[in-house]
């Protein structure tokens, strides 16, 4: 069965039957996985599954479940911490209940991926065995057939037998073509680049990625894995301008740790080619990528990143990292389903520690890898003589590397022996915040409220306020807030972590309130992030005379009374639409929390042009305008005031600037807004098989425009025109019929 047609037909089921939010979700669970916005995923399965469960729609659960795990599996690498839903979900969608669910199939890879990630190599036999069991229960047009016969072709080349993955892939693609299904052949490539470049065809492997790039899916997590093959590929050949050109920026690919593997291997071969420093600054990166993968329940993926980042360490002198990675890599070997080579790699990283220990090294005094070589090699009698600012300092240089769970280590050691050492504790709190612990964070605030000592309840109570808060345990946190909000020495700090909080949950009276409070209680409280909170809270509200005082705050004087709409620097503005896809559009400010958007958006979904929204003033990036002045990116926070405009396509024929210049006239003479989208290589070619070149824009008209009056005034422009040029949509929704059916058959005859 086609899952994605059953999602078509199940739609409107839904919404027929008062499901409209399920309906709404099952679409966006899928293009948040896919565009990597898992944050987004964890916030809308939760709510999807219940919806279902009170539906009582066990498929459409097998659905949500399956998505969720492919956002938690496949692209956030979770294993063990994932594997007990993966096979919850395999009994299941085999079960009673599901009985005959088109995606049960799928539930059988999620549980292969979920061992895979766990340690894929040690898994391999397994995973071979089962892709090839359920290949054998489907036939090529399924939608999961490229799925499973990836997972069976890279359970071939983690057994170390890439060419047979080769092989098997395309034996794959012939049935795929057989079947009248050769386009989807290009879902097998990214697994085909994987095995060329383990074969070292690396030639082979640029053309497959290019073919991928041109014709292969175009979401943004492929996106991205095809850059980073690219890198791979051009670091391989010598080419590191060409790698570095690709390659995505670190903060692009930390939320998603399936890049990481292919990511760190990039990297590894630019430093080889000399196109990337081997510095402390990559060994904190890598330890990123690990840390968080062994958070994750993975095993075999962070020993290899440990592997590669102890030899760099080793390489650029810094032995004491290397010699946290192999402690590391022996507490991973441990857990690995089969060790493979797992023991000779370790052994050979010893024997290299070693030699490396002995040699001499120079002085590095600005190098924060310098300072835990200084920790771990302090004189015995000076450390008796300080314990506490030793432990401290070695604590503040591993956390410096990336190093949470080790400094949390060494402090809790430290603890035990020292409690009353508070500057220690606090440090502590700060190395299972960074580590992600949240047992131990937990156990530490308990162990804080349970003493006698007032003080440390105190302590205790921020502690646990803090846990609660990165949990987004709001009413928790909140609830000890307040109390400390009671204590005058911690009415400020309390009511400005309770009104960080409150902007977290959009509770924008209560972010306003508290503010407001905490200006009272100190008038001269240096200008933060406060005052912007507070702009956001106050434009919501309509209190602008407490938005244009936190602007003279910031130096921003703002005349005037009342609402603030002026004409300030362009911006653009990030907007996420129902469908979660997110756009980035031009915007204009109107003020230091707000601005109007400029650009049409996109037209299969609720129009944005010239909404007046609310931003949150961190940007998100910039990007120079033609001047050389910097153009900011915001994240909206809510729509100000919505426009209500709509948008419809022009396809065709390009008219030619004269006729384009009419076209644009005419849209604006009906309070409307004409955007081109196309270049010079949009080209269409005619029924007869000549070529010309294409025009693709968007018209935009406000509410009470009159549409058909607007689609009359175009037809009049473009009748001179021996080339077409179509609307369907706008005549449409004018109610011109006629035109509408006419439009289409155009666009039918001219492919557009």
């Amino acid at each position: 069965m086609d899952i994605w047609q059953w999602v078509h037909d199940i739609d409107p089921e839904l919404r027929r039957g008062g499901h409209v939010r399920l309906a709404d979700l099952i679409r966006r669970i899928p293009s948040a996985t896919v565009d990597d916005h898992h944050d987004r995923v964890d916030a809308l399965a939760p709510e999807a599954l219940a919806l279902a469960r009170a539906a009582g729609l066990p498929w459409v659960e097998v659905f949500v479940r399956h998505w969720h795990l492919q956002s938690r599996v496949l692209h956030r690498c979770q294993g063990d911490m994932a594997l007990g839903e993966a096979v919850a979900l395999v009994d299941y969608a085999h079960g009673e209940a599901a009985r005959g669910c088109p995606q049960a199939v799928c539930t059988v890879q999620d549980l292969a991926a979920c061992y895979s990630q766990v340690d894929g190599p040690g898994w391999a036999r397994e995973r071979a065995d089962v892709s090839r069991e359920t290949l054998a229960r489907i036939d090529p047009t399924w939608p999961c057939f490229t799925c499973i016969s990836c997972e069976h072709a890279g359970a071939l080349r983690e057994q170390g037998d890439p060419q047979a993955a080769l092989e098997f892939l395309d034996a794959q693609h012939k049935q795929l073509v057989a079947a009248g299904q050769g386009r989807e052949g290009t879902s097998l490539l990214p697994e085909r680049i994987s095995c060329l470049i383990a074969l070292g065809r690396t030639d082979d492997a640029l053309a497959a990625c290019e073919d991928a790039i041109a014709n292969g899916r175009r979401d943004e997590s492929q996106r991205r894995a095809r850059q980073i093959d690219l890198a791979r590929i051009y670091a391989r050949l010598g080419r590191g301008d060409d790698a570095l050109r690709h390659l995505p920026v670190p903060a692009d690919i930390l939320p998603t740790p399936s890049h990481y593997d292919p990511y760190t291997d990039a990297l590894v071969h630019l430093v080889r080619i000399g196109a990337w420093p081997n510095g402390f600054e990559l060994g904190r990166l890598l330890q990123r990528f690990i840390a968080r993968l062994q958070l994750n329940g993975s095993h075999r993926l962070p020993f290899d990143i440990a592997a590669a980042a102890a030899d760099l360490a080793i390489q650029r002198g810094s032995p004491e990292v290397a010699a946290l990675h192999l402690a590391a890599m022996e507490r991973l070997a441990a857990r690995l389903h089969r060790p493979g080579s797992a023991p000779e790699r370790l052994a050979a990283l010893r024997l290299s520690l070693e030699t490396a220990l002995a040699q001499p090294r120079g002085e590095r005094p600005d190098d924060p890898e310098e300072r835990l070589r200084d920790c771990v090699a302090a004189d015995p009698a000076a450390v008796a003589a300080d314990p506490s600012a030793h432990a401290r300092r070695h604590a503040a240089a591993l956390l410096d590397l990336g190093f949470a769970r080790e400094a949390a280590d060494l402090l809790e050691r430290h603890v035990d022996a020292h409690p009353d050492d508070d500057d220690a504790v606090e440090l502590l709190e700060v190395a299972y915040r960074h580590a992600e612990d949240d047992d131990r964070h937990r156990a530490l605030g308990e162990r804080l409220l349970a003493s006698a000592d007032p003080a440390k309840q105190r302590r205790g109570r921020w502690v646990s306020a803090r846990r609660h808060t990165r949990a987004r345990d709001w009413d928790a946190a909140n609830r000890l807030l307040a109390q400390l909000a009671e204590d005058p020495a911690d009415a400020l700090a309390a009511r400005l972590a309770h009104a960080g909080n409150a902007r977290q949950q959009r509770d924008w009276p209560t972010v306003l309130r508290l503010v407001d409070e905490a200006l009272q209680l100190q008038p001269d409280l240096a200008p933060g992030a406060y005052d912007w909170d507070r702009m956001v809270a106050a434009t919501f509200l309509g209190a602008w005379d407490r938005v244009r005082h936190s602007a003279a705050r910031l130096d921003m004087e703002i005349d005037g009374e009342g609402p603030i709409d002026l004409r300030w620097e362009l911006c653009r503005i990030r907007v996420e639409h129902p469908s979660g896809k997110r756009q980035d559009l031009y915007a204009a400010r109107t003020g230091p929390v707000t601005a109007r958007i400029l650009q049409i958006s996109r037209i299969d979904q609720p129009q944005r042009l010239f909404d007046q929204v609310v931003f949150d003033a961190r940007p998100l990036g910039s990007h120079e305008d033609d001047d050389g002045q910097p153009v900011y990116l915001y994240a909206e926070i809510d729509p100000l005031h919505r426009a209500g405009y709509r948008a419809f396509s022009i396809d065709g024929v390009h008219p030619g600037e004269a006729a384009l210049g009419d076209l644009r006239r005419v849209v604006q003479a009906h309070r409307g807004s004409f955007q081109v989208q196309s270049g010079d290589r949009y080209r269409l070619t005619s029924p007869a098989g000549e070529e010309r070149p294409g025009l693709y824009a968007f018209a935009a008209f406000g509410p009470d425009a009159d549409l058909r009056a607007a689609s009359d005034a175009l037809a009049a422009v473009i009748a001179r025109l021996g080339d077409p040029l179509v609307w369907p949509e706008l005549a449409a929704a004018a109610g011109d019929d006629a035109r509408a059916q006419q439009h289409r058959e155009l666009a039918r005859a001219w492919m557009l």
